[in-house]
């Protein structure tokens, strides 16, 4: 490999200086470098391009300087690229970005020799149905969730849940995640979700503060279609994707939502195992 972009989240508090050291790192082994305008200009080897052109300048790879929520954001803005991201953790957590500081220099060399291995992770299609279905918007796919909320309001919302057209289950709570093997560490990790490690073919459905002692987080196949509507809803609802904005909903909506036939290829180093990077960051084995 010799081209790759770079991509990061200036609000982490040690971002220039990461910046820096993996422009330089990546200058000393022979690597052509592309960012956008405020990256770029910390380094004077590295040339300005939008991220949502850096195929059309043949960039091969994508470097994340960030945490999760930087990947999500890069994942977004190169989806139709086809290009395999790489994170760096400058953040926090690091589920998604858990090359740390010390691997750097060997993240890159691995790259630059091809020496690294693709994780093909499934994302969620998400699409609203109105007006018994005669209208449909589409919302772009999401790597890790799918969340269908209450908004802002402090009122509990029943809602029902379908799976492959079959009545499952109506409940009366705050809101649904539906989440890929990836996106099952984050909301839904909290929400009392199951986690899947990245490679199993199945999503998992939890339920935002049921209101039941006997609701339980589902795991079904990747190739189940969800849907959600509201049956009792006295406030507006919103349906948003890996944390973003996404669309108000109106009474009669239904949220469908299917594993999408994009994948989105993130880059894992030689030895790189799930587990071990579970076992980090949420202390198992711990006393």
């Amino acid at each position: 490999m010799k081209t790759i972009g770079l991509v990061a989240n200036f609000e982490k508090e040690r971002a220039v200086e990461a910046i820096k050291h993996v422009a330089s790192l990546a200058c000393g082994m022979g690597f052509r470098v592309f960012a956008e305008e405020r990256a770029a200009a910390l380094c004077p080897s590295e040339s300005v391009c939008a991220v949502e052109t850096f195929a059309e300048r043949g960039v091969e790879a994508v470097v994340v300087l960030g945490g999760d929520g930087t990947m999500l954001d890069a994942a977004h803005k190169v989806a139709g690229q086809g290009l395999p991201l790489m994170g760096l953790n400058i953040g926090s957590l690091g589920y998604l970005t858990c090359v740390e500081e010390r691997q750097f220099g060997d993240a890159l060399q691995q790259l630059r020799e091809d020496r690294y291995d693709v994780s093909r992770r499934s994302a969620l299609s998400v699409t609203v149905a109105r007006d018994g279905g005669t209208r449909r918007v589409s919302l772009p796919d999401a790597l890790n969730d799918v969340v269908v909320t209450r908004g802002a309001s402090g009122h509990a919302v029943e809602l029902e849940l379908l799976l492959d057209d079959h009545p499952a289950t109506q409940v009366l709570c705050d809101g649904i995640i539906v989440a890929t093997p990836t996106g099952s560490t984050a909301y839904s990790l909290s929400a009392g979700g199951a986690i899947l490690l990245p490679d199993t073919p199945a999503l998992v459905i939890s339920m935002i503060c049921p209101h039941t002692l006997t609701s339980r987080p589902l795991v079904v196949r990747d190739t189940t279609r969800i849907a959600i509507r509201s049956v009792a809803c006295a406030v507006p609802m919103l349906v948003s994707h890996d944390g973003r904005d996404g669309e108000c909903l109106l009474p009669g909506d239904r949220v469908d939502i299917a594993r999408s036939r994009k994948d989105v290829p993130l880059i894992e180093l030689h030895g790189y195992n799930p587990c071990d990077v579970l076992r980090r960051k949420l202390g198992w084995g711990g006393r």
